[in-house]
């Protein structure tokens, strides 16, 4: 089926899309994440309409539907896009009896709706830490692992997500 044009000759249909700029693809902090990862940021600009950065409400249960993963791993993807400078917590959810509210986002490509700040594309500035992604075994620990993993603890995610 044919798109419809205006006069001009432009189409009439106001398609939605995601813009991921090649600045950002091409970031060290980009290449660096998951797949998983680039799902879950994806998926929270797919919530951007142009007006609504800062107040981008997805929860790691719905990521986890939404990306086909667990809750835990989508809960991690949003631990290491904060961290890597892709998104930022505008203002923590919490869950009681009565009412749900999911963790409101802000994607640092763009300026903030709620608070006005400019898009401070944290991300660019990110470099691996070399310690870190050294490749082989490190050694000093009981067992062989991998110097990348980091255990997500109760005191890790308090640490990173006290306000």
């Amino acid at each position: 089926m044919a798109k419809r044009h205006n006069h001009k000759g432009r189409s009439t249909t106001t398609e939605r899309f995601v813009s991921l700029p090649h600045y950002m693809l091409k970031s060290a902090a980009w290449r660096s994440l998951s797949p998983v990862e680039r799902s879950v940021f994806i998926e929270l600009a797919l919530l951007y309409n142009g007006t609504n950065n800062g107040r981008l409400a997805l929860s790691a249960r719905d990521a986890a539907r939404q990306v086909g993963c667990s809750k835990a791993t989508s809960a991690r993807a949003f631990i290491e896009l904060e961290r890597k400078g892709f998104i930022q917590c505008r203002q923590q959810g919490h869950f009681d009896r009565k009412e749900r509210h999911a963790t409101e986002y802000g994607l640092t490509l763009h300026a903030c709706d709620r608070t006005a700040e400019r898009a401070s594309r944290a991300f660019m500035g990110w470099r691996p830490d070399d310690e870190k992604f050294k490749t082989g075994l490190t050694r000093g620990t009981d067992g062989l692992t991998r110097g990348t993993v980091q255990p997500l603890t109760k005191e890790n995610y308090r640490s990173r997500y006290s306000t």
